[in-house]
């Protein structure tokens, strides 16, 4: 049973929806680092993986919905997910020698 064709169909249309969101960084309001770190990386496995979509569908000859700009939106969106991660992984890091030295 081949149902890589339905999930194509519901992956351009999702990223269509949330294309505008994927460049603005997470809001850690209310987060602590461990979750805040957790849903970046999240975010940046998705992107990842959608960009490998997104290149596969570009360059194949049964075409796709997927653009050149599309892919360049991905990579950017990808890049920034990436430096927040490492933001992120850098404050928790800072937070935690902090308690140890407040002990």
């Amino acid at each position: 049973m081949e149902i890589t064709g339905s999930h194509n169909q519901f992956d351009y249309p999702t990223y269509r929806e949330i294309m505008g969101d994927l460049l603005l960084p997470i809001s850690g309001e209310g987060l602590d680092f461990d979750t805040l770190k957790r849903l970046c990386e999240s975010k940046v496995v998705y992107l990842k993986n959608l960009r490998v979509k997104c290149f596969k569908e570009t360059n194949s000859a049964n075409g796709s919905h997927f653009t050149v700009e599309d892919q360049a939106l991905i990579v950017e969106a990808s890049v920034q997910a990436s430096l927040q991660l490492r933001q992120v992984v850098l404050l928790a890091i800072a937070d935690n020698l902090a308690k140890r030295q407040v002990s």
